[in-house]
């Protein structure tokens, strides 16, 4: 195998920021420029990739830059065999993909110009005409391939049928001009044919979450060709002085803690190894408010159990790299109420002390989810239960009529049944409406 050097760059800075090296046995490693290193407004790609002059080995670079690639290895498959590259190469992945990297990042050749760039709204994109935009959604839809000539200027991570495009001002839908590196605005995710109402349930899920305080991403149903699509809003998007659009550079909570995609779940990782509770607290103790974040995250983690999305996974949390070095939550994202699909587990993506279900929480599981999150005091933990799963049951419980009224009923169902479980456990009073 060849020695192979690609250049990482972030939107924004004129260089590149470091470099990815594979050598010829085919591990890989990663190193910051020092000319990067030096400036002041640097800041670091990854919780998993501090600032240092040091070189990165292969168990940390790899596991960061598998992330960049899409999840679905079928996304993969068309390059692997055009260039007779295996999975875990990733550096030889990027050679080809990388200027299409989700997120600000790209990696590309040495030497090769930067290929993502702020994007003008009445230069850099094509709107979509309704029956090209109809063909698209239907390919979506039945998960076939993207009508000729449609590429996803942002490979997007997950197993569900989405696409990035652009939100014009006036409202219309488009795609960045080929070879602009201009940045998309939204991500339009098409259910498939055995998942008709998840782009209600998503959006009814996320309105939810905005109305409970929760900062989250806009999301709006879009009826294109007799299919409910749902529009999402970038969260790692913005406009700069200019108007126009930038990337803000993120990491999703897998990147953040140096682990492969495959171990998104903690039931597939090992110890020291997966995406567990400590490991959320190092990641929550990393931002710029700790206290503040990890009250959010344990409301999070309530909320989640009480409307059944049982699938708050690692890449379904990512955190945002602001300028001056500030780290933050990103918007929530991704909120689903995975236990109205019986095809799915019910088995959580992190657990609750040693509950696995929302069937198996007891105070004491909560309890040690509290203190592995960091509450230290015993009186602390008890209002916190107390507190935070009142609160937020008594929230939603004011929701379930509506959901009733607007056709959601089973969501409303769901909720009620799950509040009176996990309040039943927790020792505390069920609300009326549940």
């Amino acid at each position: 195998m060849e020695i192979l050097a690609l250049d990482v760059r972030l939107d924004g800075y004129a260089d590149p920021v470091g470099v990815l090296v594979r050598d010829n046995k085919g591990a890989v490693a990663f190193a910051y420029k020092a000319e990067y290193l030096s400036d002041p407004d640097s800041t670091p790609l990854s919780l998993s990739l501090p600032l240092t002059t040091d070189p990165y080995e292969d168990v940390v670079t790899r596991p960061f830059f598998d992330n960049l690639l899409q999840e679905r290895d079928g996304a993969l498959a068309d390059i692997m065999a055009r260039e007779s590259l295996a999975r875990d190469d990733i550096a030889g992945l990027l050679f080809h993909i990388g200027k299409d990297c989700a997120g600000a990042l790209s990696v590309l050749p040495a030497g090769a110009p930067p290929t993502k760039v702020p994007g003008v709204y009445d230069q850099d994109y094509v709107p979509i005409p309704p029956d090209r935009l109809k063909a698209i959604v239907e390919s979506l839809h039945k998960r076939r391939r993207l009508p000729e000539g449609t590429e996803d200027p942002s490979p997007l991570a997950g197993v569900q049928s989405k696409i990035a495009l652009t939100l014009l001002p006036d409202g219309t839908l488009a795609e960045p001009n080929p070879g602009s590196g201009a940045p998309t605005t939204h991500i339009l995710k098409v259910p498939d044919q055995d998942h008709l109402q998840d782009a209600l349930l998503e959006a009814e899920a996320m309105h939810v979450s905005q109305a409970l305080g929760f900062e989250t991403a806009e999301a709006v149903v879009t009826p294109i060709a007799d299919i409910n699509a749902l529009l999402v809003t970038r969260f790692d998007r913005g406009l700069d002085k200019q108007n126009r659009i930038v990337r803000i550079h993120q990491e999703d909570f897998a990147q953040a803690l140096g682990l492969p995609a495959s171990f998104k779940y903690e039931r597939r990782g090992v110890e020291g190894r997966r995406f567990d509770v400590s490991g959320i607290r190092r990641i929550l103790e990393a931002t710029g408010d700790p206290a503040g974040e990890k009250d959010t995250f344990i409301r999070a983690t309530l909320f989640d159990l009480l409307i059944g999305n049982a699938d708050g996974h690692a890449k379904n949390f990512a955190l945002l790299f602001e300028q001056g070095g500030r780290i933050r939550m990103a918007p929530r994202y991704d909120i689903l109420p995975t236990r109205l699909d019986d095809r799915l587990t019910d088995e959580l993506a992190y657990k609750i002390g040693s509950a696995r279900t929302l069937n198996e929480v007891t105070i004491a599981n909560f309890e040690g989810f509290l203190q592995a999150m960091g509450i230290d005091s015993a009186a602390a933990r008890r209002r916190i239960r107390l507190r935070h799963t009142n609160e937020i049951a008594s929230r939603l419980a004011t929701h379930l009529a509506e959901l009733n009224k607007g056709g959601m009923k089973r969501f409303a169902d769901l909720i009620a049944s799950n509040t009176r479980i996990l309040l039943g456990a927790l020792a505390v009073d069920v609300p009326d409406a549940a």
